[in-house]
């Protein structure tokens, strides 16, 4: 995959369910060094709470699972959500046949063994796929510290106050060193700090809202919103 291809994929989040160990630890390793942010699952049960507790945009699932299969996780996400991408693996080349009775609308399936090529051709469909739609449905009322997004109301922290109208007044890169000035207050912003406050602040704003710059900060994402 070339560099912009890459750095496309720094922008979104992925879910990775799969009960064996070796694999799971294998590629989550790999993932990481893709995506802006992997969750890691060891079976359908605590791969679909990972999924509603952090919304990713890219699912990949194995089939074979304890608890609940990859079939049944992915028609549980599907009752709710038409449209995240989802990707099946599985040990059996028959898969295709049992998929095409189930109106799964899966983006692909790969069939095991798990290979850096196999993936690379799956991102470039997700990549192909996935749209940022303007979102119309999103508010934020300054004198309140309130974001309303798709009705849903969420309460802003001081913090997260100052940052969203520092990007909704400028049309630039907010930089890591103007987040720990301006709204750390100086004070020395840790790695992980920064990163539990940046997920806990995109739940309330609509997705793909901001856009992170790698090694320079965070801007509002231009494809989904109109500045």
């Amino acid at each position: 995959m070339n560099d912009i291809v890459l750095n496309k994929l720094k922008d979104y989040t992925l879910l990775f369910v799969e009960n064996e160990k070796g694999i799971r630890e294998n590629f989550a390793e790999f993932f990481n060094l893709l995506f802006r942010e992997v969750f890691i699952a060891v079976d359908g049960v605590d791969g679909y709470d990972s999924y509603k507790q952090n919304k990713p945009d890219l699912i990949i699932t194995d089939i074979k699972m304890p608890k609940m299969d990859g079939l049944e996780l992915v028609k549980k996400i599907r009752e709710d959500d038409k449209d995240v991408s989802i990707v099946i693996i599985s040990a059996h080349t028959d898969v295709e046949f049992l998929l095409s009775s189930i109106p799964l609308n899966l983006i692909e399936y790969i069939v095991k063994p798990l290979s850096e090529e196999k993936l690379f051709t799956i991102f470039d469909i997700f990549l192909d796929n996935i749209t940022l739609k303007p979102t119309l449905d999103f508010i934020y009322d300054k004198e309140k510290n309130q974001t309303k997004v798709n009705e849903e109301v969420y309460e802003l922290s001081l913090k997260e106050s100052i940052f969203l109208e520092k990007l909704l007044q400028n049309n630039r890169i907010i930089s890591y060193c103007e987040i720990e000035c301006d709204i750390w207050d100086g004070k020395e912003m840790s790695q992980n700090a920064l990163r539990l406050f940046i997920r806990n602040f995109r739940k309330k704003l609509p997705k793909d809202f901001i856009k992170n710059i790698s090694n320079q900060g965070y801007i509002i994402n231009s494809n989904c919103y109109n500045t």
